[in-house]
């Protein structure tokens, strides 16, 4: 599951909780609360997390995008050779 997709799924979770503590008596109410900020925190501190280590790691996933790249161009232009015909079919 996609990270974006899961820290929504926990935002809407929370929401829900939100809505139940509205409808529960006092007492479970207030317990109700306090779980939904700890879950809160947590789901800020994973947010924090993500974002930390997209920052650090974005250079690198943008160099090995450019590596398959020029792979995935290589590997092209070596099977055009491969299967053309005529003159230079030959070539390696």
């Amino acid at each position: 599951m996609d990270t974006e997709k899961l820290l929504k799924d926990i935002r809407d979770r929370i929401d829900e909780l939100i809505d139940k503590a509205k409808d529960a008596g006092a007492e479970a109410r207030e317990e109700m609360e306090d779980v939904i900020e700890d879950l809160k925190e947590q789901r800020d501190k994973l947010e924090d997390k993500l974002q930390d280590f997209k920052s650090k790691n974005e250079p690198k996933f943008e160099e090995a995008k450019f590596h398959i790249r020029k792979a995935a161009e290589e590997l092209e232009q070596a099977v055009r050779k491969l299967f053309r015909k005529g003159p230079g079919a030959e070539e390696v």
